[in-house]
């Protein structure tokens, strides 16, 4: 694999430590709806697991969680451009006095979230709630289990892959904004882990043994369903990647005859959230799907407008746009990593070579996931009277990265990239000097935002 040293110092170094940064450095519920992603994993942890009726549903919850997600100071760092009152923080994170009294808790706005993404946060809280600690220093727990687990499962597929796609699993994974939301409540670490594994099973298919063939038949389908019941909806275009592969027509259709009733029982999600917005005095889904329906030129528009609008913004925040998109990093920072994305497509040699028509279903199904997750947007999150879809950031299209990549690398296989000669010290020198770059252009964005 091309400069160890900088593999070396990524995996044990820059990503240990900007996870570190982005876990405790980074203040209670300044993370893309970490407050709600709280609240989720929180009445997981006390046995609810489904709303009952459209509206009106409520839980008894311990005052001392609502007093936490309505902390003042906390309201005022996700809205505005305050810095954290270090001295009171640190009062209430080290506080013994708790209100275990129980109070109704409306959880109407949670009837939408997947179940299987908040799994690990909730036990964390289980554990939090039996030992009676502190809600603040709960949820720092709840993050730093979320880290572990992401890098050790990103470990273990990193030595698993083949070495020629070492390199586009650990760009993925080293992306800011992926270790942001690694360290965080989000379902999006369940959801990423989950199309890392994807792709590294599609890229490590067996080519032989029928029996290990089968096996990882299994453990594609049981990913697949993994990762779309970790999210709502909007990736469902994913499923054509499974064909990617070269199948068998009988194993194939006995997984999809498996598959597909389990994942469409878990997607009646989408009636809670037209019931949602129902009576949203911002968003009106129904008249965003009337006026898209209404004439097929509308839908090309919004695609179109949002793309020219909004793509700078999609790249810049799938790098790293921090917080509630409020800050990010330096100019140096963003070329760093554009840079690394470029060494990726001329490092990454021999790729699985894809069929004409594979690479036509490649680009398809990433053409489609885009048009989806933008129109989902347009929808759910886009206020009336614009063409620009809301409510999308870079972030949602981390999953769809590795495939990205491997789109390109069956058209750049055959360039012969010049080569830059340099002696192995010099490239030993330079990659440590820019890891301690990275390092410390992330802990001084942060902290110049909060404290």
């Amino acid at each position: 694999m091309p400069n160890k040293t900088l593999t070396k110092l990524v995996l044990y170094l820059l990503i240990p430590i900007q996870l570190l940064i982005f876990t405790f450095l980074v203040p209670p519920f300044q993370k893309p709806d970490e407050q709600t992603h709280f609240e989720q994993s929180l009445i997981i942890s006390k046995g609810f697991l489904s709303c009952q009726k459209k509206s009106n549903n409520t839980i008894p919850i311990e005052k001392k969680y609502i007093s936490f997600i309505k902390t003042p100071y906390l309201d005022l760092l996700t809205h505005g451009e305050s810095k954290l009152p270090v001295s009171i923080f640190l009062d209430d994170l080290f506080s013994n006095i708790q209100d275990n009294k129980k109070i109704n808790f409306n959880i109407d706005h949670l009837c939408s979230f997947p179940i299987v993404s908040y799994l690990p946060q909730a036990f964390i809280l289980t554990v939090s709630s039996i030992l009676n600690l502190n809600p603040i220093i709960s949820l720092y727990l709840g993050r730093l289990l979320m880290s572990f687990i992401g890098y050790v499962w990103f470990l273990y597929l990193f030595r698993k892959i083949a070495k020629n796609y070492k390199l586009i699993l650990l760009f993925t994974f080293v992306l800011p904004m992926t270790l942001h939301q690694i360290s965080s409540f989000s379902y999006d670490v369940a959801h990423i882990m989950f199309g890392l594994t994807f792709f590294v099973l599609i890229v490590s298919f067996p080519r032989k043994r029928e029996s290990s063939q089968k096996l990882h038949y299994f453990k594609l389908f049981l990913i697949l369903l993994l990762f779309l019941l970790s999210k709502k909806l909007g990736y469902e275009a994913f499923f054509l990647l499974i064909f990617l592969i070269p199948f068998e027509i009988k194993p194939v259709i006995i997984s999809i005859l498996i598959f597909l009733p389990f994942y469409l029982l878990s997607k009646t999600s989408g009636v809670h959230d037209l019931s949602y917005f129902s009576n949203n005095q911002i968003f009106d889904p129904l008249r965003q799907l009337n006026f898209l329906l209404s004439n097929p030129m509308n839908i090309i528009k919004v695609l179109i407008v949002t793309t020219v609008q909004r793509f700078g913004f999609y790249l810049q925040s799938l790098i790293g746009i921090f917080g509630w998109l409020e800050y990010g990093l330096d100019p140096l920072s963003y070329l760093l990593y554009g840079l690394f994305f470029i060494y990726v497509i001329v490092e990454t040699r021999h790729t699985l070579s894809l069929h004409k028509n594979k690479t036509i279903l490649l680009s398809l199904t990433l053409i489609i996931s885009y048009i989806f997750i933008i129109l989902l947007g347009f929808v759910f999150y886009t206020v009336k009277g614009t063409l620009i879809s809301g409510g999308i950031q870079g972030r949602y299209f981390i999953p769809f990265v590795p495939f990205i990549i491997l789109l390109i690398t069956q058209f750049t296989q055959k360039i012969n990239w010049p080569k830059i000669k340099m002696g192995n010290n010099v490239k030993n020198i330079f990659s440590i000097l820019i890891i301690i770059y990275l390092m410390t252009a992330t802990f001084y964005s942060v902290f110049k935002r909060y404290y």
